[in-house]
């Protein structure tokens, strides 16, 4: 490998933060996608707007699962070939992901056209709410070939050492999206589909411009002639799997907030706790970041049999992630009353649940982080099975658990108390899977 290739450098504090800070950034930039579409909607179409995204999204949670996961599985077989010496066939498997991934996708979201509006009123719209998610879904589901390239392509510049391409693209894309929305619904009126147009423009840029770099053949990684190995493919999906179960399971999570929320506080009990999860993944964005920007070189030197730079990786890991821990949460409690305003500043009732709603999810910001960081280090170690117990269990599990008895014994407040109970006891399997295999993994 040659010597501008991370995978050669030392290991220190210093080379990777250098490494993963713009995937970091990166992440903070693509969760602003939905955060945009929020601030101008509540602002330019009121809280029903709001709440039609939040309704909206366990449909896009459901279209991006496959993709997440392929891109994260795709990404630990890519790494541990590259680290064996085998580029060409990191290179033929990166293509025939592509390749399957937009097929199934573009199946998927012809599935739920034919039955957009019973799915809507499935996940929580009324007949008041109904046309403005047909609206917003309609667009932005059409979007979703684009998307989901945005998804692999971004993560595959990371392994091609190009993350700094990735950030570009992605601030091109972010800025983009938060121009439009305030073009299209601000200024020309255009609602709901003005919104999912903005964050449809945002995904071309992130998903069809990094094709220069991967129909280069001087790329690290690049187009090649794919070739079907089953038992790779299948063993990449099992891989990334915990990535899939985390999509699928926020879209359930998100159904069961919309219905607690419609139930116990009506439209503007959804619209806050639409803006507090857009909120929420703002600040937890830098986990995945750092996560999918480090799993690579996890990937690679698992790949290459060098067990001390595996133990150096993880030293390095758990220093960072603690720190930004405690940053995050930082910035969250002294950020509320500002989030809030951005949200609601015409709506005084959505504004104090949104303060009261949002100090305490924002609790489970640090555990969040470790929860994150040990799910993706074992997907990087190709470890799809503990990886997925992990994301399973503080998904699916706790938190849809937490969702359904909180509510019962304590009411609203068990609405807002159900992610951070749920990410405080995954933390506890998640630190002891950790301990648990350090010594398989020489970490």
């Amino acid at each position: 490998m040659k010597d501008q290739h991370i995978y050669s450098r030392q290991i220190n504090m210093r080379n990777m933060l250098i490494f993963t800070i713009p995937t970091m950034v990166r992440m903070i930039f693509v969760s602003m996608y939905s955060v945009a579409d929020g601030i101008v909607v509540s602002n330019f179409v009121g809280s029903m707007g709001l709440s039609a995204i939040n309704i909206v999204y366990p449909v896009l949670n459901i279209c991006m699962a496959l993709a997440f996961m392929l891109s994260s599985g795709s990404n630990a077989v890519i790494g541990k070939k590259l680290g064996e010496g085998k580029p060409h066939e990191a290179c033929s498997f990166m293509s025939l992901t592509v390749i399957i991934n937009v097929a199934a996708t573009i199946i998927l979201i012809g599935l739920f056209l034919l039955w957009d509006e019973d799915i809507y009123m499935m996940l929580g719209a009324d007949t008041e709410l109904l046309p403005y998610c047909v609206e917003y879904g309609t667009v932005i589901v059409m979007g979703g070939p684009v998307w989901v390239m945005q998804i692999l392509f971004q993560s595959y510049l990371v392994t091609a050492d190009r993350p700094g391409m990735g950030l570009w693209l992605s601030v091109a894309a972010g800025t983009a999206n938060i121009v439009l929305d305030i073009l299209l619904v601000g200024i020309l009126g255009m609602g709901m589909a003005g919104a999912a147009a903005a964050s449809v423009a945002g995904m071309f840029i992130g998903g069809l411009i990094p094709f220069t770099v991967f129909c280069n053949k001087k790329s690290l990684l690049h187009f090649e002639k794919p070739k079907w190995e089953a038992m790779e493919f299948l063993h990449a999906m099992g891989n990334g799997s915990s990535e899939m179960v985390s999509n699928l399971a926020c879209a359930v999570t998100t159904t069961l907030f919309n219905l607690q929320m419609m139930a116990l506080a009506g439209e503007k009990g959804v619209a806050a706790i639409s803006a507090i999860l857009y909120l929420q993944f703002i600040f937890t964005a830098v986990f995945f970041g750092f996560t999918s920007g480090i799993s690579p070189v996890i990937s690679y030197n698992f790949g290459s049999g060098m067990r001390e730079n595996i133990k150096k990786l993880f030293t390095v890991s758990v220093k960072i992630i603690g720190v930004l821990s405690l940053i995050m949460f930082a910035l969250a409690q002294l950020s509320d009353g500002i989030c809030a305003w951005i949200f609601a500043s015409h709506d005084d009732i959505l504004a104090e649940l949104m303060v009261y709603g949002f100090r305490i999810i924002a609790i489970s910001i640090p555990f969040t982080g470790i929860n994150i960081f040990a799910s993706g280090y074992f997907t990087a170690l190709n470890n799809g099975r503990i990886s997925a117990l992990i994301s399973m269990l503080r998904t699916f599990f706790l938190e849809t658990g937490a969702l359904i008895l909180l509510p019962y014994m304590m009411g609203i407040d068990g609405v807002w108390w159900a992610l951070p109970a749920a990410e405080i006891i995954a933390s506890a399997v998640a630190i002891a899977m950790l301990i648990r295999y350090r010594k398989v993994y020489g970490y």
